[in-house]
C-alpha cells in the first residue's frame, strides 16, 4: 500500500524517469538518463513525401467509411432513394399546376378561368388570348390591387407566354399564388399552342 502511495504521488515525469532509468536511483548511469529524459527534444518536421502519405492514408479512410455508409444505408429495409426520382405529375399541395391545352380550352368556352399573359406589353399587343388580361410577373405592383378588387381568391387563373423554354407563366403563377390565388395554372407555350389551333384571339 505504502508504495501505491508513492507511486500515486509521482508527477509524470517522475514517473516516465522510473519506467525508464529503473527504480534504483544508484544504479549505474541514472544520472545520465534522466538529463536525456529532462533535455527538450527536437521538433519532429514532417517532409513533403510523409504529409503527402499521410493525407492520402486519412482519404483512403474517409472514402471507404463512406462507401460503407452508403452500403449499410441502401441495403437497409425501408431506405430513402439515394437518388431523387421523378415527383407525380399532380400533388395536392402544389400552389400551381401545369395545365393541358384541351383543359385549359374548356374552361375558356365554359368561361370558368381567366387567362393570364405574362409576356412583354409589346407582346401582348400585337396578338394574345381572347379577353386575356396582361400580368407581367415583374411588374406584380403595377396590377395587384386592381386584380384582387376585382377577382376572388378561388377564380381560376391560367397564365400562360410563348415557346416551350419560356418561364414567365411560371413566374407568373408563382406571383399569384403569392398573392393568395388558390386556383392558379400554367399553360406551357400556351400563345404558340392556341394560334397553332386556330383558337379565338385579339385583335381579331
Amino acid at each position: 500500500m505504502r508504495f501505491l502511495a508513492i507511486i500515486g504521488a509521482l508527477n509524470p515525469f517522475e514517473l516516465t524517469a522510473i519506467y525508464t532509468c529503473g527504480f534504483a536511483q544508484v544504479k549505474p548511469g541514472y544520472e545520465n538518463c534522466l538529463s536525456r529524459l529532462a533535455r527538450p527534444r527536437r521538433p519532429v518536421i514532417m517532409s513533403v513525401a510523409m504529409v503527402r502519405k499521410v493525407l492520402y492514408e486519412m482519404a483512403l479512410v474517409l472514402l471507404l467509411a463512406a462507401v460503407l455508409a452508403v452500403g449499410g444505408y441502401a441495403l437497409r429495409p425501408g431506405a430513402l432513394p439515394l437518388v431523387a426520382t421523378d415527383p407525380p405529375s399532380d400533388l395536392s399541395d402544389e400552389p400551381y399546376k401545369v395545365i393541358a391545352l384541351d383543359a385549359a380550352m374548356h374552361m375558356f368556352t365554359s368561361g370558368e378561368a381567366i387567362f393570364a399573359d405574362a409576356r412583354p406589353i409589346v407582346a401582348y399587343e400585337a396578338g394574345h388570348i381572347h379577353n386575356a388580361l396582361h400580368l407581367e410577373p415583374g411588374a406584380v405592383e403595377e396590377w395587384a390591387e386592381k386584380l384582387i378588387a376585382n377577382y376572388a381568391p378561388d377564380q381560376p387563373i391560367i397564365a400562360y407566354c410563348e415557346g416551350e423554354q419560356c418561364r414567365l407563366s411560371l413566374e407568373l403563377a408563382e406571383r399569384l399564388t403569392w398573392l393568395g390565388y388558390e386556383k392558379v395554372f400554367y399553360l406551357v407555350d400556351g400563345w404558340g399552342q392556341w394560334k397553332r389551333h386556330g383558337l379565338p384571339v385579339d385583335p381579331q
